[in-house]
């Protein structure tokens, strides 16, 4: 196959793959979009806009490490969007690794990504790899803004706060409701510490206008992962409100549903089940996003003994964004070595001021940062 394509995207027939190809056709980066089924990549890539100019292959292949070993060799990055990442997302990472690939991924699930470091985070840095989860609008976005705060010396507790108006896909909301089986942390005095449940209620006062919403830890999120390692980060912890503000009391029914119901299941008879579950919520594919309706603000508010800093980010398409960041994130690891290896946030490999500004510069988001002495 020409070594021109160094990029594949991996489940490129989904919502979030024809954006991140999508992106990937605005950057000029030529690519290789694959799949399990090849007529479906094909049906997909017809929707794109502007797709008759970009220069991609479509090629199928099963989901095993072998398949994907053989594709991803001699191939610098996947971009992988195929979900939940806790059933199908370990096999790409190991292939990944075997091809000496970068590995990028849309993930929030907090309990994989904590196992996913555990097996993998020595090997690729090893190799000189990265391998950065969660390269996606959640939680990248948030992250940003917690790595503006620890700019300001003598930081060291974060509470990140996450409010969107937007609909899952129906792989992120089979994610979601996969979380339900397990445990979520947060960071306490550099330890994690367990939540006492997967999706405990609490309430979120917006920063434009004091309106009270409620949320929960949306199973940790990903900032706990890659800031329980810093030496900075005494305290972390993160909590999401959506604009349907049905889905945090779905979450809640459903958590009860596993624990009284669904729990005694093996994965072979409780996979179908969550997942008829999660289409009852979302069964289809959401519309294309629209700024006017989809917006977004995420902040954080970092606390020392003598100081406190805040930084919000406000913006709109946060699906938008996730196709944007990584089709931004391949294009740097394939030009540029990367500052760091291993498994990493994509903000700490290539500067969260640098991400943010690709973000920004697509008119996506705007900025505000304030910062306290007490």
């Amino acid at each position: 196959m020409n070594d021109n394509y160094q990029v594949v995207v991996y489940g490129a027939s989904g919502y979030t793959g024809r954006l991140v190809v999508e992106f990937l056709r605005e950057y000029n980066i030529p690519f290789i979009a694959a799949g399990r089924n090849c007529s479906r990549i094909e049906e997909a890539m017809k929707t794109i806009p502007g797709i008759e100019n970009a220069d991609y292959k479509i090629v199928e292949v099963e989901h095993t490490v072998e398949a994907l070993t053989a594709l991803l060799k001699g191939k610098k990055v996947v971009c992988n969007t195929v979900g939940p990442f806790s059933r199908f997302g370990e096999e790409t990472i190991q292939a990944a690794l075997n091809s000496g690939c970068h590995y990028l991924d849309t993930t929030g699930e907090q309990n994989w990504m904590l196992e996913m470091e555990a097996k993998f985070h020595d090997k690729f840095e090893q190799a000189g790899l990265v391998c950065a989860p969660a390269t996606a609008y959640m939680f990248s976005v948030s992250d940003i803004a917690a790595r503006v705060c620890l700019e300001t010396p003598g930081i060291d507790s974060l509470d990140v706060r996450v409010f969107t108006f937007g609909t899952p896909t129906v792989g992120s909301t089979q994610s979601v409701f996969d979380m339900c089986r397990n445990p979520s942390f947060k960071i306490v005095d550099h330890q994690l510490q367990q939540y006492e449940k997967t999706f405990v209620r609490q309430e979120l006062a917006l920063p434009y206008s004091g309106d009270i919403v409620m949320g929960n830890q949306w199973g940790g999120g990903s900032h706990v992962v890659y800031f329980k390692n810093d030496g900075r980060v005494r305290n972390c912890n993160m909590v999401l409100a959506m604009g349907n503000q049905n889905i945090w009391k779905g979450c809640e029914e459903l958590e009860v549903a596993y624990n009284v119901q669904l729990q005694w299941l093996n994965d072979e008879q409780l996979f179908p089940v969550l997942d008829h579950l999660a289409g009852q919520m979302q069964s289809t594919m959401p519309p294309r996003e629209n700024r006017h309706k989809n917006r977004f603000i995420d902040w954080c508010v970092g606390r020392g003994n003598n100081k406190s800093v805040r930084c919000e980010i406000s913006g709109n398409n946060a699906y938008q964004i996730t196709g944007l960041l990584q089709a931004y994130a391949a294009m740097r690891l394939i030009k540029d070595k990367p500052s760091k290896a291993g498994f990493r946030s994509i903000n700490e490999v290539l500067g969260h001021r640098d991400v943010f500004g690709a973000i920004q510069a697509y008119g996506y988001a705007t900025m505000k940062e304030q910062q306290e002495t007490h």
